[in-house]
């Protein structure tokens, strides 16, 4: 089976996205699909984009197979890729894992709403938690390399008695921040990618929050990832990220089989997906 995607990019945060509008997959193993391509094309995750009840929606796969509620500089690339193909407007809202978000382009930068913070709670002196939508554990801490922030971000990402503590078995993303000179730096252990990511949006969020707690850091908050930045806002206690898209070209890739067995991810476990309300 081949499929046709474009490739893009949100601060380094690399996609593939799937449009099922010209290419329906239902009744196809999405997970089996995702986990090819990211493969193939080396990307952090597959977007699948389509129009439910004439809404447009957008799935998220990590490169691994599994399915998550939310992924912030991912909805930003759905976010131009809609506007670019198929909406008029500048503000619209796209219906996702973790429920309806507005979102908005301008002056070559996509901005998001990611709602509240929620679930927040310090867990010790320099470990914080909080859900952005999906699950961020914060550690507070200086400046470390990115061979230090993989293995301590994976031993964390790991930790079972943590995981459940905060009400996540399925596992929780790992942010390291610390302070630079225009605001905050942050290193992202990603579930399912199972790596340092160039960035992270829903963790430059959560990590924003954490430090205008932590550190009186007012909004706009600036985080810097290796990827490069994205501005943080505070809009009545909603969150949202702007920053830079970019597309990188279409590509092809291929499945051998059409309807596989499910790809069974490390750390599986289901989400709460706001498909299942619908």
């Amino acid at each position: 089976m081949r499929i046709k995607a474009t490739k893009m990019d949100g601060c380094g945060n690399s996609f593939l996205v799937v449009d099922e509008m010209r290419t329906p997959l239902a009744g196809f193993d999405r997970a089996q699909i995702a986990n090819a391509l990211a493969t193939q094309h080396d990307t952090d995750g597959i977007l699948y984009v389509d129009r439910q009840q004439d809404f447009p929606t957008m799935r998220i796969f990590d490169s691994d197979g599994t399915e998550e509620t939310m992924c912030g500089n991912g909805l930003r690339c759905a976010t131009r890729y809609f506007r670019d193909a198929y909406i008029p407007t500048d503000r619209f809202s796209i219906l996702t894992g973790d429920g309806k978000k507005d979102v908005f382009v301008h002056d070559g930068l996509v901005e998001v709403n990611l709602g509240e913070a929620r679930s927040y709670q310090q867990i010790d002196q320099h470990l914080h938690f909080v859900f952005t939508g999906v699950p961020h554990v914060v550690v507070i801490g200086s400046s470390l390399d990115e061979e230090t922030a993989r293995a301590v971000g994976r031993s964390l990402r790991e930790e079972k008695s943590l995981c459940e503590f905060v009400g996540h078995p399925e596992g929780v993303n790992v942010n390291f921040i610390w302070r630079d000179e225009e605001s905050i730096s942050v290193r992202t252990y990603e579930v399912g990618v199972e790596n340092i990511t160039q960035s992270c949006g829903t963790g430059s969020a959560a990590s924003a929050f954490v430090a205008s707690r932590v550190f009186g850091t007012a909004f706009p908050i600036i985080t810097h990832s290796l990827g490069g930045k994205l501005e943080i806002k505070d809009n009545d206690g909603h969150l949202s990220i702007s920053g830079l898209t970019r597309y990188q070209g279409k590509v092809i890739g291929f499945v051998n089989t059409l309807h596989p067995k499910s790809v069974s991810p490390t750390f599986h476990w289901p989400r709460d997906y706001a498909w299942l309300s619908m």
